[in-house]
């Protein structure tokens, strides 16, 4: 057969290309991606346990709640009337892959060359588009090297990335693909263009990428179309089957029959291939649909699990909320010794944790603060209980120093009274003043006046 001239295009994709598909998901398709490129969970079955530790993740992929508030803040930076839908996409995922022979190109690479060409690519697919990286991992635990990688799914001046998948950018990124691997990896080219290989021959919808969603409507309307096909390739075989052994069971052939067979044989054998062609097909499309439905069944299942973790979770934080607040009325929380909370139920506390941990935190020192202030304002009144009650001892002990003073004045009145006719006018002077002085002693203060030159009574 001859070779076809250098400018035919093959109706298959281009062996020696490397090629960049986009999808944009939201947080619940984000998180189920997410897991697959961290290999997080179940996996399929296609997936190679034994090299699952060669996997490299060059960049870890950001969690779809960070997506979301990085677009969020993005989208921001325009005028809108509505919030952004709780089902918006908050990332482009990306994935570069590469026809058989490219792909043997590539692995002779180091893995840091490898790294160093799939980031370079990623990179440059982000800044094609006006937005960020997010995640870089590669797989080598499947068929071929590839690399999954996740960009912002709005750019850096808030517009959405749903233009990003248009054909012709899509087109555009093709092309920078083939140019940035081949500046790492010598002989990698770009994939034939849709048209040119719609004009080759190839059907549509081999040339699609298509989404869940798509599978969905067209596997069954081609798996009923393919057994159609079988049924009639089935039938077509043998019917000609008959005719061969029908043949085969005679005896003796003339020349006429014995052409006859041979060419019956050769039709046989072509509608056996389409027969069997057609049989490979229609498993083909059975088993894509047999793994969709797997999929479709695990993310079910994993949104259930985490549906029941979650309403388990926030049962937690319920719960622990309800015994925070035991412990503040009763003023059961705060600060120990060594400086570590202390609690009259941790464990109900701790059921909440890490959500709750910074309120249980900032509660203890609040109390703790709080018991601090009440401590210091209970030793003041003591303090000056204390104070009264040591005041009160002195003016008791002052008014019987003044009684036993008046009782000793009155008896030195009564000996001056009786010995004073026999002392000298110098005694008698001494004699009065000591009186005088004694006097004063035993004599009460003055009570002080108010303003107005009353004084105060009690």
């Amino acid at each position: 057969m001859a070779k076809p001239p250098r400018n035919h295009k093959s109706p298959e994709g281009n062996p020696k290309a490397a090629s960049t598909r986009l999808e944009l998901k939201n947080v619940r398709s984000l998180a189920g991606q997410r897991k697959h490129d961290l290999r997080i969970g179940r996996q399929p079955d296609y997936i190679d346990e034994i090299r699952k530790s060669l996997n490299r993740i060059i960049m870890e992929p950001d969690p779809p709640g960070a997506m979301r508030t990085i677009c969020e803040g993005r989208r921001s930076l325009r005028e809108t009337r509505r919030k952004m839908k709780k089902d918006a996409a908050v990332a482009a995922c990306g994935i570069i892959t590469f026809g058989t022979e490219a792909a043997d190109l590539f692995e002779a690479l180091t893995p840091e060359a490898q790294d160093a060409a799939f980031l370079d690519l990623a990179e440059s697919v982000a800044e094609r588009l006006n937005t960020t990286l997010h995640g870089l991992v590669v797989h080598m635990d499947e068929t071929t090297i590839h690399a999954h990688f996740q960009l912002a799914a709005y750019n850096r001046d808030g517009v959405p990335l749903s233009q990003a998948t248009r054909p012709a950018v899509m087109s555009g990124l093709q092309d920078l693909t083939a140019e940035v691997m081949a500046r790492h990896c010598a002989g990698i080219e770009r994939g034939h263009r849709y048209g040119d290989r719609i004009a080759a021959g190839a059907d549509f919808k081999d040339t699609l990428h298509r989404t869940v969603r798509e599978l969905h409507t067209d596997l069954p309307r081609e798996i009923a179309a393919k057994r159609a096909d079988l049924a009639e390739a089935s039938a077509r075989a043998d019917e000609m089957r008959a005719r061969v052994q029908k043949l085969e069971n005679k005896a003796e052939l003339t020349d006429k029959e014995t052409k006859r067979l041979e060419t019956y044989r050769a039709r046989l054998a072509e509608r056996v291939a389409v027969e069997e062609a057609a049989q490979a097909e229609a498993e083909r499309l059975t088993r894509i649909a047999l793994d969709e439905a797997e999929q479709a069944r695990r993310e079910r299942d994993a949104a259930k699990t985490e549906e029941e973790a979650s309403r388990i979770k926030a049962a937690r934080i319920t719960s622990a909320i309800q015994v925070l607040a035991d412990e503040i009325r009763d003023e059961t929380i705060g600060r120990g010794e060594s400086g570590n909370v202390e609690a009259h139920n941790p464990e109900g506390l701790r059921q909440g944790f890490p959500d709750l941990k910074p309120a249980v935190i900032a509660t203890a020192d609040a109390m703790t603060a709080k018991k601090r202030l009440e401590a210091a304002a209970q030793a003041d009144r003591d303090a000056a209980t204390r104070a009264l009650a040591e005041a009160e001892v002195a003016r008791r002990e002052a008014f019987n120093l003044r009684s036993v003073m008046k009782k000793t004045l009155g008896l030195l009145k009564l000996t001056l009274s009786r010995v004073g006719r026999h002392l000298t006018a110098t005694e008698k002077a001494d004699a009065a003043d000591v009186v005088a002085e004694a006097e004063r002693l035993i004599t009460p203060p003055k009570k002080p006046r108010d303003g107005s030159g009353s004084d105060f009574s009690m």
